[in-house]
């Protein structure tokens, strides 16, 4: 089964590489808006496929279903997260678009500091997102990469699959930038959904048919009780899952490529029914494995495992999902932090007076630069992968209410944008690298982050003088 496994995966490489090649040739020109947002082109299916490709990471199907595995508080919390998302990207996406389509942007921070009329403000934000969400790049090697050795039995080293995993994203990264990260996206979204339909009900009849499942599971996997500590861990997860969609760069910058409005808002709607489908995945594997497979400790394993020991023919079908999802969100990344450092750090602070031939390179070198890193830290310190995911995405939705008062509330300033961003990063970073959060799960210590970067973020604006009401009117009276 192990031959099987790898002529399934070399097939699955060639076909990605053969994708990112015909998106590259597709291109408009060599351009910046062209490589970071596809020169404004893409439809409601790319968006919608590549939120969902991108959301489905090797962190989802290893790590978040590994939590989920005897954990219902968190499940509950998760599912309540997916279906808020889509409306909050909504209220993003209505008026981002519509503001950086007139004004040429590529990231968000483009509006931050064009807003808050601060270059600093503008390049402190990309370099803080850019430092915090790097290493969480990082998962989507060390997931497919685990479970390779896995499947092989560990004739297959750890590094080789990380390795071939890095150079097949980066190539069709390079080359055909957003535009392939698109086209790419919607293909390994349907191998992952695919993937999932045939492995779920096998799972199910391993663990004696859906009847039985519900008659075995376990108390605490079948009951929640929401009491104190229940009730944090459903909002924790609520919390981090429903604000990362629109905070985490590799999926927020979707909101920036489509053709006009309708796209996105179409793009939101399918979202939404993509990240519902996600949430199923989740339950009935968390259910299935819980009854199927119990008392595994080292949770990203143990899907892996569950293949292994009861269904080897269904490996070679695994892994290529979770290498698809892995792939996914990699790509995603190295493109959206290669446009916040290319755009708002090169382009505004460096080289004012860079081609966008020059841009377009740069962001090409970058791409390579930031693949180069996610692999370096996935071979030295493959840690426990929601580790990277939950501080990612903690520090990247940081910049939320700075981009909402930037599109909604007339009286933001650059003083309280200041306060509000860099108060919520300390905090955050205070309790996931110094102090236990005293609320549980991934989403405690940008709850309090948050907290303190909105309190701040109001008081400090109503406290100082307000923008000049023209300049306000350039980006929020542009509506109709």
């Amino acid at each position: 089964m192990l031959l099987v496994t790898i002529i399934v995966l070399i097939v699955y490489l060639i076909f990605m590489l053969l994708i990112g090649n015909y998106a590259a040739s597709k291109s408009t020109g060599k351009s910046e808006a062209e490589y970071f947002v596809t020169g404004w082109t893409t439809g409601y299916i790319g968006i919608s496929f590549s939120i969902a490709a991108t959301f489905a990471g090797a962190g989802y199907t290893l790590g978040t279903m590994g939590v989920f595995y005897g954990n219902p508080a968190a499940l509950t919390g998760y599912a309540f997260g997916t279906t808020f998302a889509p409306f909050l990207l909504w209220i993003l996406g209505r008026r981002i678009w519509v503001v950086g389509r007139k004004y040429g942007y590529s990231t968000f921070t483009d509006l931050i500091g064009d807003f808050y009329q601060s270059e600093k403000l503008r390049m402190v934000v990309s370099i803080i997102i850019v430092v915090f969400f790097s290493p969480y790049l990082a998962t989507n090697l060390i997931g497919p990469a685990i479970l390779l050795k896995q499947a092989s039995g560990g004739s297959i080293p750890y590094w080789v699959g990380a390795v071939v995993f890095a150079i097949v994203a980066i190539i069709y990264t390079w080359q055909g930038g957003m535009r392939a990260v698109i086209w790419t996206d919607i293909a390994q979204a349907l191998i992952i959904i695919a993937g999932f339909a045939i492995i779920i009900p096998v799972t199910f009849s391993v663990a004696g048919g859906w009847s039985a499942v519900w008659e075995k599971l376990p108390e605490q996997v079948a009951l929640y009780k929401p009491r104190g500590g229940s009730f944090w861990i459903v909002w924790s997860w609520f919390f981090i899952v429903g604000l990362m969609q629109p905070g985490n760069p590799d999926r927020a910058f979707r909101l920036l490529v489509a053709k006009n409005l309708g796209q996105v808002q179409k793009g939101v709607l399918v979202s939404l029914v993509w990240l519902t489908i996600w949430t199923l995945v989740g339950f009935f594997m968390g259910w299935s494995l819980a009854v199927a497979i119990p008392g595994i400790t080292k949770t990203d394993l143990v899907m892996g495992e569950a293949i292994n020991r009861f269904m080897p023919y269904l490996m070679p079908v695994f892994t290529v999902a979770v290498w698809a999802a892995g792939m996914s969100t990699l790509d995603s990344g190295m493109i959206g932090l290669g446009a916040m450092v290319t755009k708002d750090i090169y382009r505004r602070n460096i080289n004012p007076k860079a081609t966008d031939e020059r841009v377009f390179r740069l962001g090409q070198v970058l791409t390579l630069v930031l693949g180069v890193f996610a692999l370096f830290v996935a071979l030295v310190n493959p840690k426990d992968l929601w580790f990277y995911i939950g501080a990612a995405a903690a520090v990247s939705m940081m910049w939320l209410p700075e981009i909402m008062g930037a599109l909604y509330w007339k009286r933001a300033t650059p003083a309280g944008a200041w306060a509000g961003f860099l108060a919520g990063v300390a905090v955050t970073v205070f309790f996931i690298y110094f102090v236990k959060c005293p609320i549980p799960g991934p989403g405690g210590a940008p709850t309090l982050g948050m907290a303190a970067n909105l309190l701040l973020f109001f008081t400090v604006s109503l406290a100082t003088k307000p923008q000049d009401p023209i300049h306000v009117a350039k980006y929020q009276g542009i509506f109709k």
